[in-house]
């Protein structure tokens, strides 16, 4: 097996990164940037935290929301632009959101795989590229695009289990059919769990069962990283591998946010306790759980 360097990018999400499409490009190709410095030499698989797309929800209009107080406020204004009146809408200010998300989709998808894939080829590197919100037909899901080194999208993953956020009463996300696609890396096969499916340890399992070797959960969460919440968190992908010795996982976390909804987390990669010098199950973790780093884990040939 070549050199492989895994990275776990926790990035801190900031509005001002999302006031255009070309201010999102040179923030993600910063980071693969920094990322290439971290390990010159070798291959690398670099993933990036959930929701790193969904800022691209406000660049159009950046002017018009960028002084909202909370989401729902920065979405109210999307739907007065666009013309989207939650009261004359079946299915009421729920089917407005999806109405929104669908018309910007269009813009969000495209940025979103222009912008990664320039940063696969500029990092020469594998990239799972967090996710972003991502139409297909009447619904939007939360979708993750996985890049080669020359660029190409080689894997598309959508979130099959739903937080409240994504539901109907946030996002208003449709969850997606359990379908988990595989893709061959130096460093073996590599699967997504997008957030809470890495919690869902039947999901982990079928990968195995796949021969799936690097298992990539980008995530973000929405609360106070308190000690009681990293216990919790142990229970996910750290918990899900144990039975899996052959398998790494990767679980960077977005801190910061946009607006009221704010997020903390510690980025880890992980593996079998036994894996491990100090017996925890971690290779590598974040030192901060609300500041930006980059995780990184040199795998042994």
């Amino acid at each position: 097996m070549a050199r492989v360097t895994l990275i776990a990018v926790q990035m801190g999400y900031r509005l001002v990164d999302y006031r255009s499409a070309e201010a999102f490009r040179e923030r993600i190709l910063g980071l693969v940037r920094e990322v290439r410095n971290t390990a010159p030499v070798g291959e690398l698989i670099v993933v990036f935290p959930e929701d790193v797309g969904l800022g691209l929800v406000f660049t159009q209009d950046f002017e018009r929301i960028q002084t909202s107080k909370t989401m729902v406020e920065a979405g109210l204004r999307l739907m007065e632009r666009y013309r989207i009146n939650p009261l004359t809408l079946e299915g009421g200010f729920p089917a407005a959101v999806r109405a929104l998300l669908r018309t910007l989709s269009p813009f969000i998808e495209r940025t979103y795989h222009e912008v990664f894939a320039e940063a696969a080829r500029t990092a020469r590197a594998w990239i799972v590229a967090g996710s972003a919100p991502i139409a297909q037909n009447e619904c939007v899901y939360n979708t993750t695009y996985v890049y080669n080194p020359a660029g190409e999208r080689v894997l598309v993953q959508r979130k099959i289990n739903l937080v409240d956020l994504e539901r109907e009463v946030g996002l208003n996300l449709c969850p997606a059919p359990c379908e988990l696609p595989a893709v061959f890396t130096p460093a073996g096969k590599l699967g997504v769990l997008i957030c809470l499916d890495g919690f869902q340890h039947e999901l982990i399992d079928q990968h195995a069962k796949q021969g799936v070797r690097i298992l990539a959960m980008p995530s973000y969460n929405p609360l106070p990283w308190t000690k009681e919440e990293a216990q919790g968190w142990e229970g996910g992908l750290l918990a899900g591998v144990q039975r899996h010795p052959q398998m790494v996982g990767i679980n960077p976390m977005g801190v910061g946010g946009f607006f009221d909804v704010q997020a903390e987390g510690q980025s880890s990669i992980v593996a079998a306790r036994r894996r491990t010098p100090d017996g925890t199950g971690y290779l590598a973790r974040a030192k901060t759980k609300d500041q930006e780093e980059i995780v990184a884990y040199a795998l042994k040939a």
